[in-house]
């Protein structure tokens, strides 16, 4: 930010994406765009699907997750927001026309991978607010069925800009300690890359998803360094996405290149009826919705005024 850019936030500015900066007496009007990365833990559809390991949920606790789910988006409102472990284009057929976001022009992108369990990245972004330019998925591990990477290029609707997201989700540790590490270093590698080279061009890049690492990690260290970590300073003070054996960790991250300008540090998008309300893991995320919480955060564009 400019030392002498004083910004104010309008009343609705939040809800509706504008603010005005005021930078030596002279009025820009700028355009918050909020990004936000949830592991929606395991959305699979009530359908067997022969040859996957998917799961099978009861018609009851589909339709309440798909619910919940909606909710948790229609609150939180964001503009783009990546998905981790989605089973299928049906699954984000029926999560976008559910209540309250059925009313809202949500779209979504998705390919099929390789992964064991049939899951998933994709991600959900308002057509009002970005346009897609284009989109591909990365595979990278050819001998180790897991996600590929999810690349979509979006304009920014009024900015003129650009911005390219990448949905992630990289191995876990189910597959094995060594292995899974090594998998999830070549993908980070490749994903520092293709981040690389979209800096080259000038464009601004974020990467959203779960790592199945935290951000002070070695593997975050090592091949993301080109870009800032949005999620590294909110998980020094101890806050968290996910929380495992009575502590919080950061695995669902937020990164950025230089040419994105984030409204400060990601933060956690909480609500009570989001946890667990009692029991030995009073205060988790409640698994009938996801164990992970989202994480967001808003981006600032200049908006360019429309031609006479």
């Amino acid at each position: 930010m400019h030392p002498f850019r004083f910004v104010l936030l309008l009343l609705g500015s939040l809800l509706g994406g504008g603010t005005v900066s005021v930078l030596r007496g002279e009025t820009v009007s700028r355009i918050s765009l909020t990004v936000a990365t949830y592991n929606v833990c395991n959305l699979f559809d009530t359908l067997n699907d022969p040859g996957l390991s998917d799961e099978v949920p009861a018609p009851e606790a589909y339709r309440f997750k798909i619910g919940a789910l909606a909710r948790v988006i229609g609150e939180l409102g964001p503009d783009v927001i990546a998905l981790c472990e989605v089973e299928n284009a049906r699954v984000l057929h029926d999560l976008t026309a559910s209540a309250p976001i059925d009313t809202l022009p949500y779209r979504f992108i998705h390919y099929d991978s390789p992964d064991r369990r049939g899951i998933d990245v994709a991600l959900l972004y308002r057509a009002d607010r970005v346009v897609p330019v284009a989109s591909e998925p990365i595979r990278v591990a050819e001998r180790y069925p897991t996600r590929d990477l999810l690349r979509a290029e979006f304009s920014v609707s009024g900015t003129g800009r650009r911005l390219v997201v990448y949905a992630v989700h990289l191995p876990s540790r189910r597959g094995g300690l060594g292995e899974a590490d090594r998998m999830r270093n070549r993908i980070a590698a490749r994903l520092g890359e293709w981040a690389a080279r979209d800096e080259e061009k000038g464009i601004g890049v974020v990467v959203l998803g779960d790592l199945n690492d935290n951000p002070d990690s070695k593997m975050v260290r090592r091949n993301l360094s080109n870009l800032r970590c949005l999620t590294a300073e909110p998980f020094r003070r101890g806050i968290g996405s996910y929380a495992w054996r009575d502590t919080w960790v950061m695995y669902d991250n937020i990164l950025v290149n230089g040419a994105v300008d984030p409204i400060g540090d990601a933060r956690i998008f909480r609500r009570a009826w989001m946890l667990r309300p009692d029991g030995r893991f009073r205060g988790y995320p409640d698994r009938k919705i996801s164990d992970h919480l989202p994480v967001y955060v808003r981006i600032l564009y200049e908006e360019t005024p429309a031609a006479p």
